[in-house]
């Protein structure tokens, strides 16, 4: 089972998945002090370097942290499966993970590797806000890896107690989304060039 299927059940049995992120608020503010002179990253850094979050302030980064969840993936450990219902989000804090199409669920085969994902790269967001979604890749950790990730019931609840914060995010989120169509559109003309192209020599 995947990580993602099996926090979704979890879920939805009312029960806790362990993994919540918690950062006490003084340890927070310390990390986002110019004061700090820390040699690793701390979570204020990191976000504040990821790019869909790039408008967020100092404290909308520390209320969206509240709504995370941590998780160490072991090299090859499975995330969420091609074919899964869409539940989360996911922003990489360490490693990487690569995207596969045609994944084998009874066999070895790692299917079609589609690309590689690293640090402050993030993926999944389709499964996040459309109701229905269906994952469309399998994405596997391809060295030990840190995610960190948001699910449905926690955008619900984040929308429910600040309004404001949760709307900036999906709108961020639908950015995302909105420039990766485009970027496939794009693709998808150049591709048809070439094929046009390919058939005018023949």
């Amino acid at each position: 089972m995947s990580y993602e299927k099996e926090v979704m059940e979890k879920m939805s049995r009312g029960e806790s998945t362990g993994d919540r992120l918690e950062i006490p608020i003084l340890k927070y503010l310390w990390d986002a002090s110019p004061l700090s002179f820390l040699a690793k990253e701390s979570y204020h850094d990191f976000f504040k370097k990821v790019s869909v979050l790039n408008s967020f302030s100092d404290n909308e980064v520390r209320l969206f942290t509240k709504f995370l969840h941590r998780r160490e993936f072991m090299t090859n450990e499975v995330i969420f499966k091609q074919g899964d219902s869409g539940y989360g989000f996911y922003f990489i804090f360490s490693g990487s993970v690569n995207i596969h199409a045609n994944f084998g669920t009874q066999t070895e085969d790692m299917g079609d590797f589609v690309i590689r994902l690293e640090k402050r790269q993030y993926f999944g967001e389709m499964g996040l806000l459309e109701e229905f979604n269906r994952r469309s890749a399998t994405v596997v950790a391809a060295e030990n890896t840190v995610l960190l990730g948001i699910f449905k019931p926690d955008l619900e609840r984040m929308l429910e107690l600040y309004p404001v914060l949760g709307a900036k995010f999906l709108r961020e989120t639908a950015l995302i989304m909105a420039n990766r169509m485009g970027q496939l559109t794009r693709e998808i003309v150049m591709l048809k060039k070439k094929v046009k192209e390919l058939e005018q020599r023949g």
